[in-house]
């Protein structure tokens, strides 16, 4: 049997789950193949308003809408990615999907403040990392389930509604989803 990889995908985390870096959490998959998987958590943002990164950085950005820089995942919280719309022109630019890509050079952090070049974003700092092998044996044990990503999850929707966004997706109420797992 030929192995599904979820690049481009949404893991959602159950009701219930014991992991509280990763509890009520949305995670765009970036890469997954069969080295690991890598993410980003779209659904935590850290009090870092995005303004105040790019001035730390020297970037003048008095004037890019405010909004909060994402808790990416517990790994290398000082590295920022940036999730966005367009073309991978950018100097470390990698595709991920039709239409998103993954940077982490600052020259995507000047255009945006900027307003040149990318029409949606994302900026996170830290990701999430899974070793070979290790994201199919949590999903086989049901430790997370996965939805299809979309513009509206990884950008448009306010932070606090995507985990209810990303259980629509998929059909599921999670007020109905039992935290024990049966066997017959």
């Amino acid at each position: 049997m030929t192995k599904q990889y979820l690049t481009h995908r949404c893991l959602i985390a159950p009701p219930g789950m014991h992991d509280d870096t990763f509890a009520n959490t949305v995670i765009y998959l970036a890469r997954h193949d069969a080295d690991g998987a890598q993410g980003i958590v779209l659904n935590q943002p850290s009090n870092i308003e995005i303004r105040e990164l790019l001035n730390d950085l020297d970037i003048d950005a008095d004037h890019v809408n405010p909004h909060a820089v994402l808790q990416g995942g517990p790994l290398r919280p000082e590295a920022g990615f940036v999730l966005h719309t367009g073309q991978p022109t950018w100097h470390s630019s990698i595709a991920i999907g039709e239409n998103v890509c993954i940077t982490t050079s600052k020259d995507i952090l000047d255009a945006i403040a900027h307003n040149e070049g990318v029409d949606n974003y994302q900026i996170a700092l830290g990701y999430a990392s899974w070793q070979k092998d290790q994201l199919e044996a949590e999903i086989a044990r049901g430790d997370w389930l996965i939805c299809e990503s979309d513009m509206d999850l990884i950008f448009n929707l306010d932070y606090t509604e995507r985990l209810g966004a990303a259980y629509r997706k998929i059909g599921v109420d999670p007020t109905r989803l039992s935290v024990e797992i049966g066997h017959a």
